[in-house]
């Protein structure tokens, strides 16, 4: 009993200190970055820079997340709180990898060789990811180490650890949570097979029946208590807006004016007010609600001349073939997109297994068609997200690491088996060399990418300065001229109220947008954009002409006035014109 406390104990100090190693490591060379602007509003409404204090709704997230978050936040006020809980996440997440691994194999040259292949896949593979952070991906790695734990554990705790992963995954992007489901349950589906074999059938049925319940129970408790959040004041009205606008500007395209003259009229829009939808300024006008958006949602569904389903299937298809054994090196973080190193580790993983497998017979065979029928619903999933042309790396990505994690977690509890050790390691040999190859690619491109993200976000850095130091004024910015703005996690972190915000994305409207306005004193966009103390953000490249031509569509006469440039961006003050 002292043996096995001790060496517990011991693997929970090595795992600790391997993940540690690589965050320092990363840490040593990088910037954490916020990857995309969604992260980064996020932040900024659970850290209370958008309201004035941290908000339990920040739209995103399902509501019991977000409410922990905001209460840390409230507790920690000048602590990037959302960041660290991001890292934790994903290094956690590599810890109890790393934890497993240690405790299911007892060769230590076996053990030695497993964790190997799992530091050089977090360098290899996983680089970019834990540099340029983002939720979506959090979320498949959380899940991808669910599967991995469900295959390689065993007891109570085990299944507890298990339910508790995938809630907190499903909290914090329950959409990507639900992609990554098939995976998750292909695990349990080869756990629960192996047990029948091994131990008391109707026992192992109960015992498996109840987790499954459990596990969804809590699925459906967690996605209640949303509901049940955001049922009241303003934000059901909200929601139906987020849900068309996102119908709209993700699966649709919004239809011309030109041409569709008879449907906008018939919804009370005319061609200055369209304008705002391109220009995603739609914040401005207080007539574009949940209605409207949705209306114009239906009419472009109608008149999209689809491409037809069985030719979309079969570009899909030719796409999927070709990102399955395409190898190459990276040439840019996310795009022109390639799947190597991840697309090879997986298939190789399937030949690991399939070889280690036809020394047995019975349990071989089921073994072989299990990863029959895993290779099939993995293929149906990448079919839905390329039909779908729904494709970024941080789903993509995503995916393949769950799949590495479930194959990874039949190789980690086939290898604590005396007779098939030979397959395994000799294996996991080749994929540590042939992942090594891609280090220094993964490196540089990382490194690429900071220095690329460092030059853009310099402009947005003069200017965030500038209306810091103008405090007494309120700025609002552009939303295509903020877009490309990525920021970096622990630095300079303040979470006071901003004095800035944009003129539509995913929280306009939205509730916490007119605490935002009652804060500043002002009624909605339109009217406090002709205050004193309030300006307009645009790039230097941009044009207002549209800006004039929504007001004088008002009756309003404005004068857009140069007031300053700063870091390639035109401080604007729109006043009304004056007889």
């Amino acid at each position: 009993m002292q043996s096995s406390k001790k060496r517990t104990l011991l693997n929970i100090c090595i795992a600790a200190g391997i993940t540690a190693v690589i965050m320092l490591q990363i840490a040593a060379l990088f910037d954490y970055y916020f990857d995309l602007n969604d992260d980064v509003l996020m932040k900024d409404l659970l850290s209370g820079s958008y309201t004035g204090s941290p908000e339990a709704h920040n739209i995103q997230m399902l509501y019991p997340i977000s409410a922990m978050i905001s209460l840390l936040y409230r507790l920690f006020r000048h602590a990037d709180v959302y960041g660290i809980f991001l890292c934790l996440c994903q290094y956690g997440s590599m810890f109890l990898l790393f934890r497993r691994t240690l405790d299911v194999i007892d060769n230590k040259m076996c053990r030695l060789v497993a964790i190997v292949f799992e530091v050089v896949l977090s360098i290899g593979c996983i680089m970019g990811h834990f540099v340029y952070v983002q939720y979506t991906f959090t979320v498949a790695m959380m899940a991808g180490t669910a599967a991995f734990l469900v295959i390689t554990g065993k007891g109570l705790k085990n299944r507890i650890l298990v339910c508790l992963i995938i809630w907190l995954s499903f909290l914090v992007r329950s959409e990507m949570l639900l992609l990554m489901l098939p995976i998750a349950g292909m695990a349990w589906g080869y756990r629960f097979i192996r047990d029948l074999e091994d131990g008391d059938k109707k026992k192992t049925r109960t015992i498996y029946v109840q987790w499954a319940i459990v596990l969804f129970l809590g699925l459906v408790v967690c996605k209640g208590i949303d509901i049940a959040a955001y049922s009241f004041g303003g934000w059901p009205e909200f929601r139906r807006l987020f849900d068309a606008r996102t119908e709209l500007y993700d699966y649709q395209t919004i239809p011309e004016y030109e041409g569709n003259e008879a449907f906008y009229d018939s919804i009370g829009l005319d061609e200055a007010e369209v304008e705002l939808l391109f220009n995603y300024n739609f914040g401005l006008d207080e007539e574009i609600d949940s209605r409207v958006m949705g209306e114009i949602a239906a009419y472009a569904r109608s008149i999209k001349e689809e491409t037809p389903m069985t030719q979309r299937i079969r570009t899909a298809l030719s796409k999927y073939i070709y990102r399955l054994h395409h190898l190459g090196f990276q040439e840019g973080f996310e795009y022109p997109q390639t799947d190597a190193p991840w697309n090879f580790i997986i298939l190789i993983l399937y030949m690991i297994i399939i070889f280690a497998a036809v020394s047995k017979k019975k349990s071989g065979i089921i073994t072989v068609l299990y990863l029959a029928v895993l290779f099939i619903l993995r293929s149906l999933l990448w079919m839905y997200i390329l039909v779908g042309e729904r494709d970024p790396i941080r789903v993509t990505h995503g995916l393949m690491f769950a799949e590495i994690m479930l194959l990874l977690g039949i190789l980690v509890r086939t290898m604590s088996l005396e007779d098939r050790k030979l397959y395994t390691r000799g294996g996991l040999l080749l994929l540590i060399v042939l992942t090594l190859v891609y280090i220094p690619n993964t490196v540089n491109v990382s490194k690429e990418e900071a220095r690329q993200r460092s030059i853009v976000n310099s402009s947005y850095e003069a200017l965030y300065d500038y209306m810091d130091e103008h405090s007494q004024n309120f700025y609002w910015i552009d939303v295509y001229s903020s877009v490309s703005y990525s920021e970096k996690m622990f630095t300079y972190v303040d979470n006071g109220i901003d004095n800035y915000d944009i003129l539509g994305g995913w929280a306009c409207k939205s509730p916490l947008q007119v605490e935002k306005l009652d804060a500043f004193g002002y009624k909605d966009i339109q009217s406090s954009l002709l205050t004193d103390n309030s300006y307009l953000v645009i790039s230097s490249e941009y044009s207002t002409d549209w800006l004039v031509a929504y007001y004088n569509d008002k009756g309003i006469k404005i004068v857009p006035n140069e007031v300053d440039v700063v870091g390639g961006f035109k401080i604007m003050k729109i006043s009304e014109e004056t007889e």
